[in-house]
C-alpha cells in the first residue's frame, strides 16, 4: 500500500532501471571534449528530470566538459527513451476475491468474499530503454551511439499461508521477510551490473579529483556567431525622361492651347506649345514628343489662321 500517488517500489524500479541503463553507456570517446547535452527528445517521458540528471552525471564522470549553451560546444549529445514503465504479474493459489450477486445482498451477509490465499506471488518489473548518440555539429558527422537495449529491475513478493511478504529483487540489497533482512540469502546478481568497461556505475559513490590546471576547450571558431546583416541602402529612382518632358503614361488634359497653333488642322509640328495644366513639350513630326518618351498630345486648334509664320 502507498500513501503517495506512486508507490516507493514503483519509483525504485524505474530509477534502478534508468541507473543501470545509463551505467552501461560508454562515453569515453568524448573524454576531454566540449559537449552540449540536448534533452529535448526526453520531454514528457516519465521521470524525465531523473533521466537527464543521470546522463549529465555520467558525462561528467567520463571527463567531459559540459557546456550550458549549444553554440559553445563542438559536440552534441542527444538522448531519447523507447520505454520507461512498470509491469506486474500476480500468481495466486487459493480462493480469489469474489463479488456476490445482487440477489444475495441481505443484512448481515457480506457482498464480497475476501481473497483466501494459500500461496501468492507478485513480480514487478521496471523497464528502461534509453538510447544516446553524439555528433560533431560543425561537420555534421556522427561520432558515437550507445545502442538501445531494454534494461529491467525487478521486485518479487511472496506470501505463504497468509504470511509475508518475502521480498527479493534487484532493487533490494538482499532478501527480507516481513520487512526484516534475511542475512543468509544470497544477493541478487542484478544488484551489481557487470559493465563492459572499467567505470563505476552512476549509483555507486565515487570521488572525482578536480584538476586546477585543466583548460576546457573553447567554442568552435566562427561557429554560432551570426553574421550581422549588411545595412540596406534605400533604392533611388532616376527617371529616364527629364521632368521637363512628358512622363510615360501621363496624358495632358484636352484643353485648347493658350498660344497660337501652327495650323488649323490637327497634327504635330516643330513649334513649342503651352497648354494650361500640363508641361511644355516640343513637338516632333512623326508623333514622338521626345527621344525615349511615350507621351503623346492630341488637340485641335480653335484658330483659323496662324499668327506666326
Amino acid at each position: 500500500m502507498s500513501d503517495t500517488l506512486r508507490t516507493g517500489t514503483e519509483q525504485l524500479l524505474l530509477s534502478a532501471a534508468i541507473d543501470r541503463s545509463v551505467s552501461e553507456m560508454d562515453f569515453s570517446i568524448l573524454t576531454g571534449k566540449d559537449v552540449y547535452f540536448d534533452p529535448q527528445y526526453l520531454k514528457g517521458v516519465s521521470d524525465e528530470g531523473y533521466i537527464i540528471s543521470t546522463i549529465r552525471q555520467r558525462l561528467l564522470a567520463e571527463g567531459v566538459f559540459l557546456k550550458s549553451a549549444r553554440d559553445e560546444a563542438t559536440y552534441i549529445v542527444e538522448a531519447r527513451a523507447g520505454a520507461i514503465g512498470t509491469n506486474r504479474q500476480d500468481v495466486l493459489i487459493g480462493v480469489p476475491q469474489t463479488s456476490l450477486p445482487a440477489s444475495a445482498f441481505t443484512p448481515g451477509v457480506p457482498s464480497v468474499i475476501p481473497e483466501i490465499p494459500l500461496a501468492k506471488k507478485t513480480h514487478q518489473k521496471g523497464v528502461a530503454k534509453l538510447a544516446v548518440f553524439a555528433y560533431n555539429q560543425v561537420t555534421g558527422q556522427a561520432v558515437w551511439q550507445s545502442g538501445a537495449d531494454p534494461v529491467t529491475a525487478d521486485a518479487r513478493d511472496t506470501w505463504l499461508f497468509g504470511t509475508g511478504p518475502f521480498q527479493r529483487g534487484s532493487i533490494y540489497s538482499g532478501a527480507s521477510f516481513a520487512g526484516q533482512r534475511v542475512a543468509w540469502w544470497k544477493n541478487s546478481e542484478l544488484n551489481s551490473p557487470r559493465l563492459p568497461f572499467d567505470v563505476e556505475p552512476v549509483d555507486v559513490a565515487q570521488t572525482f579529483p578536480e584538476d586546477p590546471d585543466a583548460i576546457p576547450p573553447g567554442p568552435p571558431p566562427s561557429f554560432g556567431k551570426k553574421d550581422k546583416p549588411e545595412k540596406v541602402t534605400q533604392a533611388t529612382f532616376t527617371p529616364g525622361v527629364p521632368p521637363s518632358q512628358p512622363q510615360p503614361g501621363r496624358v495632358p488634359p484636352l484643353l485648347p492651347p493658350t498660344s497660337t497653333a501652327p495650323t488649323p488642322t490637327s497634327g504635330f509640328g516643330s513649334s513649342t506649345f503651352s497648354i494650361s495644366g500640363s508641361q511644355d513639350a516640343k513637338g516632333s513630326s512623326g508623333g514622338n514628343a521626345a527621344a525615349g518618351a511615350a507621351g503623346m498630345m492630341i488637340f485641335r486648334s480653335s484658330a483659323t489662321k496662324p499668327t506666326t509664320p
